[in-house]
């Protein structure tokens, strides 16, 4: 019965994110634009647009905030308060794409101490990117991490 109460909140979040909220869609097969978008939403606390810019495991724990609402534990859990002060001083700014072999990483904000907060987008079988994880790394990382794609 949980099981189903998931699916069922999962195919209505994902129906609610296919109604959109108007605003247009990225393109999906460029990594920089997929995060540009993400960080948009990210910004505006807007989960439905965020949705569809992940990978299934994302989309879950997206939906259960969906659910929950403003709030509750996977709510919370997205927008944690330090997070979302460090997207916002950013402005949307969006560096990237870096690769760590075929994964694209992109850096959305900085701590105070210098370290990145990154996503890390994958390329489907369809070619389009989606958000597969979220990071914090040191700059020198991250800048040390090639611009083209590793095999």
């Amino acid at each position: 019965m949980a099981e189903l109460r998931k699916i069922a909140a999962l195919a209505c979040a994902l129906l609610l994110a296919a109604c959109g909220s108007g605003a247009a869609a990225p393109d999906r097969k460029d990594p920089a634009a997929v995060a540009r978008a993400f960080v948009e939403a990210f910004n505006a606390k807007d989960l439905q647009r965020m949705l569809p810019l992940n990978d299934a495991v994302n989309i879950e724990a997206i939906a259960a905030a969906l659910t929950g609402g403003p709030g509750s534990p996977a709510y919370e859990a997205i927008f944690d308060p330090y997070i979302v002060e460090r997207l916002a001083a950013e402005g949307g700014k969006v560096e990237g794409p870096r690769y760590d072999g075929k994964d694209a990483i992109m850096k959305v904000a900085a701590s105070e101490r210098g370290d990145v907060y990154t996503i890390v987008l994958a390329k489907g079988e369809d070619d389009e990117w989606a958000i597969v994880a979220h990071t914090m790394m040191g700059r020198a990382q991250f800048e040390a991490l090639p611009d083209t794609p590793q095999d």
